[in-house]
């Protein structure tokens, strides 16, 4: 495992995704929301791979109050993970500055408790939207949660390389979250990523295996929008898995720790055996400049808008 140092933390090229610790979540996930013993053996799991960063927050059922329990009873682990959770006003425009600073100090306050912290390491505005909805309060109040201590930097949780190019015009933004997989190189393909990049911002990435989508048996798909949409993109990555002696899983891994900035990948497990598997995903060696090529090449008509349809759709 490799490490960077982010706001004097270690932090490991493999972060642990923590919202199916809250609720049922992945396309290709059969377990379900684990209960608390499955998810502290899966906690623990992190720690003994190395890995050393969480990523939570409200909205994901209760993942943070699973952690914060985890950390109560395993107080060693909260000088080991670097932990960035989420936050938003959930106010519309013209609302007052008053009530918009209000409501993103409760959420803050809020996910603190949660976690039985005094600190997170990392708050991401969950909508990339509150950075424009209520004009400059939204970056006035992230300055004074960093000011009192509530957190070591901030960043912002986005959809697409515009909201990126945004978050690029104000400096308090040191951090990123965004969506990216072999499928998914909008980032990439836009220039988004070299922008982020070349401005120092810390660059995590979500949606490795595009919420198991990867995983799925092309001939077992039944949904006929994806039978549309994914189901021939599955078979070639299939094929470029075998070609590179690899399983897709690597693939995969190997294709978004080839690009430059990027400091970690966040990936769920469902299980403790999935988070040491994940992990060892990242001793693999670099692609080869035609394995590359051909990832890069190969998914440019993937309607990843009507894949997205189909993944938003609420869980059974």
């Amino acid at each position: 495992m490799q490490y960077t140092t982010i706001a004097g933390r270690q932090v490991s090229a493999m972060s642990l995704g923590t919202v199916q610790l809250g609720m049922n979540y992945g396309i290709a996930n059969r377990e379900g929301k684990p209960d608390a013993t499955k998810s502290f053996s899966i906690l623990s799991a992190a720690m003994d791979a190395g890995i050393t960063a969480l990523d939570t927050s409200r909205v994901y059922g209760d993942s943070e109050e699973v952690i914060g329990a985890y950390l109560k009873k395993n107080p060693e682990a909260k000088k080991k993970f670097f932990i960035t959770t989420k936050l938003s006003s959930g106010l519309p425009a013209g609302s007052t500055a008053f009530d918009v600073e209000k409501a993103l100090i409760s959420s803050v306050e809020a996910s603190l408790k949660n976690l039985g912290l005094t600190k997170v390491n990392c708050l991401l505005l969950h909508n990339p939207a509150d950075m424009t909805l209520h004009g400059s309060v939204t970056a006035n109040t992230l300055r004074c949660l960093i000011m009192q201590g509530m957190a070591d930097i901030v960043g912002v949780s986005v959809y697409h390389p515009e909201e990126a190019d945004l978050m690029l015009k104000d400096d308090i933004y040191q951090a990123i979250q965004l969506p990216m997989n072999i499928f998914d190189q909008r980032f990439i393909k836009s220039g988004a990523l070299e922008r982020l990049h070349n401005k120092d911002i810390h660059i995590f990435v979500r949606s490795t295996f595009l919420q198991g989508l990867f995983f799925l048996e092309p001939d077992a798909v039944t949904d006929p929008d994806l039978v549309r949409c994914a189901v021939p993109h599955i078979k070639t990555l299939r094929r470029l898995a075998d070609k590179a002696g690899m399983s897709i899983a690597q693939l995969a891994v190997s294709f978004l720790r080839n690009l430059s900035g990027i400091k970690s990948l966040v990936m769920g497990a469902d299980n403790p055996e999935q988070v040491i598997e994940n992990a060892s995903l990242f001793d693999a060696n670099p692609l080869d400049a035609d394995t590359l090529h051909l990832l890069g090449n190969s998914f440019d008509d993937v309607d990843y808008a009507g894949i997205m349809v189909v993944l938003r759709r609420p869980k059974q």
